[in-house]
């Protein structure tokens, strides 16, 4: 638990409230990754460094309100790389008794936002259903998407708020007997109002590709609906992009023919992350703190073709090896 100074008052009434086997350890400073850094480093590996048998089940790490959570989340990757924990969800709580309007939000939050996999609403019982709708709609539309989005009451986080994260593609699996390299997955519908039906000619259908991105094999998903073409990409953070290769790729206006909306998040240096956005011939290349993977999305307009083996060889050739993994 970081607190900004050490009197340790939340820490004293968070192990009050806790209950079962558990271990509250204070780190002051303000930032675990700045003034805490140090204390923060050598409580962690204090922790890992008892036998096996008696390593913690779970470790939950929570920064202080001006904690910068990408820098916090890259210090955990260095443990995990050493094979010593692995890094399950990270979660940012926006309290429900504030603003919900992304536009009041300070630089701090937004960072952690960002940053997190999990975005929860707070205090909910304390907020009126339309605000809390608000939220969620915001929230389900942010780019990375999160995970898990949801209003919680008393402080009380779902379950699925700690569980690891599932797979980065959890479609079918796909027969040995089909080709590796395009494979069209079978859709489940869901049932659907006579209304519904009349506006969707048919379900979407889903192609599955695996594409080689440096080291990394990525399984990247095409979707068709209703005369549109989409494709998602979603790569380990192992990969490394060239940005600017990929500033280079935005400007040549050729490549983009029929695409209606471009929107990625990646990983441009060992420490560096940029969402990177293309729209009506408009580009934009911003720092941004999500640092789990790296995520392409493409849109193409209605009634556009695209060559998706062709978008899987430029990535292929914008990305490579990140020295630290």
């Amino acid at each position: 638990l970081n607190e900004f100074t050490d009197t340790g008052i939340d820490t004293l009434t968070l192990a009050a409230a806790a209950r079962g086997a558990y271990d509250v350890r204070m780190i002051p400073g303000g930032c675990l990754c700045c003034t805490g850094e140090e204390d923060f480093r050598r409580q962690l590996s204090g922790l890992l460094a008892s036998q096996p048998e008696h390593w913690p089940a779970r470790i939950l790490i929570e920064p202080s309100g001006i904690g910068h959570t990408g820098a916090i989340v890259d210090e955990l990757r260095l443990f995990e790389r050493g094979g010593y924990l692995r890094l399950c969800s990270t979660v940012a709580l926006l309290d429900g008794q504030r603003s919900v309007d992304a536009s009041a939000l300070d630089d701090v939050s937004r960072a952690q936002i960002d940053a997190a996999d999990v975005l929860l609403l707070s205090k909910s019982e304390e907020v009126a259903p339309d605000r809390r709708e608000q939220f969620l709609q915001w929230a389900q539309g942010l780019f990375p998407a999160k995970r898990l989005v949801a209003c919680i009451e008393r402080g009380v986080l779902p379950a699925q708020a700690l569980s690891p994260p599932a797979a980065a593609f959890s479609f079918e699996l796909i027969q040995p007997s089909v080709p590796r390299t395009e494979s069209v997955l079978p859709h489940r519908s869901a049932p659907r109002s006579t209304h519904h039906s009349e506006h969707h000619a048919h379900a979407p259908q889903a192609t599955l590709r695996q594409v080689l991105m440096g080291k990394a094999m990525v399984q990247a998903k095409a979707l068709r609906l209703m005369g549109r073409e989409a494709c998602g990409w979603m790569i380990p953070a192992s990969v490394l992009f060239d940005q600017s290769q990929v500033q280079a790729l935005l400007a040549n206006s050729e490549c983009w023919d029929g695409v209606e909306r471009f929107k990625a998040v990646l990983r441009t240096d060992v420490d560096r992350w940029c969402l990177v956005q293309r729209w009506d011939q408009q580009q934009a290349i911003a720092a941004c703190n999500w640092s789990l993977d790296s995520r392409i999305e493409i849109q193409m307009a209605e009634g556009a073709t695209v060559n998706w083996l062709a978008w899987d060889a430029r990535w292929q050739s914008l990305s490579e090896a990140c020295p630290v993994g």
